[in-house]
């Protein structure tokens, strides 16, 4: 019996045909729950996407995916076809490694079955280019320690001219969702605990906010200013944008409502680099 690792992507109506098959073969269907936010997901809207056939589907908090709760879950993948529903891809999120790795040493068969992912959406839906994206980090709801790590990913990516996609905190045991504005917060924060001079707040950033919704949200601005978009849909991302192509800075003005001052500026200054 093989365990399916379902991409659902950034909602429902992503659900491709292969991972349709793949569910119509499940006789147990567990739903992340934790690793991003499914807009329209409801039980009821999957048994709809599926038919309506009689099949076991519960939601899965991390607690049910890791830990001594993999061997559970091999366990019953012996006996029965179990399908992970996953938001977005996989394993672009490396929740999951664990549970395939221990799967493939205990003879589970897998199959993987992609979704559209927040990795591949950001550059596409903001006019960025995705070759000049550098390493993506998570930023995290501080607990204890600092890390400074997420400050050198960001300045290492922007002096070498590539943009940073960041990935905000989620943990809905806690009732927390992080959105801009706490991001934002975060950032300056670790930039002033880490003794770092840069002026990250002076930087460009770009909300994405709901991305494959029909309510999707993209703001271009400067970091500071992107706090007033807090009431923008979830799940929200940041991406921390570094030097620009040309089609970058017009793709930022006219996709993604940068405004006029900050276009005018960055034209000149890209004129200037040009010349």
């Amino acid at each position: 019996m093989p365990i399916y690792f379902i991409g659902i992507g950034p909602s429902l109506k992503y659900l491709s045909l292969k991972a349709l098959e793949a569910l119509s073969k499940a006789d147990l269907i567990i739903v992340d729950s934790y690793t991003s936010i499914v807009p329209d997901f409801s039980v009821e809207g999957l048994r709809k996407a599926i038919g309506y056939r009689s099949v076991e589907i519960f939601t899965a908090s991390r607690e049910g995916l890791e830990g001594e709760s993999i061997n559970k879950l091999i366990e019953v993948a012996g006996e029965k076809n179990v399908a992970l529903l996953i938001p977005g891809d996989p394993f672009i999120a490396t929740t999951h490694d664990a549970i395939r790795i221990e799967a493939i040493k205990a003879g589970v068969r897998i199959e993987v079955i992609h979704g559209v992912s927040i990795y591949s959406m950001a550059p596409s839906a903001t006019g960025l280019q995705a070759y000049k994206f550098g390493k993506m980090v998570t930023l995290v709801y501080p607990r204890g320690s600092m890390p400074c790590s997420i400050i050198d990913v960001i300045y290492d990516n922007y002096s070498r001219g590539l943009h940073t996609l960041l990935l905000f905190d989620l943990k809905p045991e806690e009732g927390l969702v992080m959105r801009i504005s706490e991001a934002v917060d975060v950032l300056l924060a670790l930039e002033k605990h880490c003794n770092d001079t840069r002026n990250l707040g002076g930087m460009i950033g770009v909300l994405v906010a709901g991305l494959g919704t029909p309510n999707q949200f993209i703001k271009a601005d400067l970091l500071e200013k992107l706090k007033d978009y807090s009431n923008a849909p979830l799940p929200q991302s940041l991406i921390i944008v570094s030097k620009l192509h040309p089609m970058e800075l017009e793709a930022l003005y006219y996709q993604c409502s940068l405004p006029k001052d900050l276009y005018d500026y960055l034209s000149n200054q890209l004129r200037r680099f040009i010349k």
